[in-house]
């Protein structure tokens, strides 16, 4: 059971008689206090389920995506949480749990292993246009490139990502989205026409796929500066 969000009612002997249930039950072990006004049951210790359920309609993104697709190599301790209202950061059993919202959700996915406390993250494609889009809140570009990597053929959904880079249009991410998912074109099984809409999209501009310092090798064809590593990686 959780509580979530003690709001005090009308009748205050009805208010006071469940605040002394919960704290009677917090006395007991029975619930653990997560953030101001949410309780979990002290067993629930899985992160991603109390992420998704101490904030107002809680979604992994980001790094915390990775990770619960199992797509990471880096760990850390703490979590980026899409949420429809902004909330102070928090830490509970080690964890902390960080505001970070997306502009738009297309298709997150639901796990309801634990139907009483559902994981929602966004959408495996999603996932990693938003990790294009802010390479440092994926862990970084080798992290990045590292999830590609381990992801199944053809587990990637075309139109779902180009809905994903249309949502907010940026020039520089369709740049950095055409020339990142060019490399692995053939795992994806991406067509001609997303890379064209790629390339109609990321104007004329040079852009950077990390720090200045970094990039010291030119992509003629996406305008655009990376790393010699990132080649070196992909065995190019």
């Amino acid at each position: 059971m959780t509580e979530i969000a003690l709001l005090k009612p009308d009748n205050e002997v009805c208010y006071n008689t469940r605040k002394s249930r919960l704290y009677n039950r917090m006395r007991r072990g029975l619930l653990s206090h997560v953030r101001k006004g949410v309780y979990v049951p002290s067993y629930l210790t899985d992160k991603f389920m109390i992420a998704c359920k101490a904030v107002d309609n809680g979604c992994l993104v980001y790094h915390s995506a990775l990770e619960y697709y199992a797509l990471h190599t880096q760990s850390f301790n703490w979590l980026y949480v899409h949420s429809t209202t902004p909330f102070r950061t928090f830490e509970h059993l080690n964890e902390t749990y960080i505001y970070k919202p997306v502009n738009y959700l297309v298709n997150p996915h639901t796990d309801l292993t634990n139907e009483d406390y559902p994981i929602r993250v966004t959408s495996l494609s999603q996932t990693i246009i938003d990790c294009i889009r802010h390479i440092d809140l994926a862990g970084g570009l080798e992290e990045l490139m590292n999830a590609l990597d381990w992801i199944g053929i053809d587990k990637l959904d075309e139109a779902e990502m180009t809905q994903c880079l249309d949502a907010v249009p940026m020039k520089s991410v369709y740049q950095r989205a055409g020339y990142i998912l060019s490399l692995y074109k053939n795992q994806f099984g991406l067509s001609d026409d997303f890379f064209n809409h790629c390339k109609d999209w990321m104007g004329n501009n040079v852009s950077y796929l990390s720090p200045d310092e970094d990039c010291n090798t030119y992509d003629k064809y996406w305008k655009i500066c990376v790393p010699k590593t990132i080649k070196h990686q992909k065995g190019i």
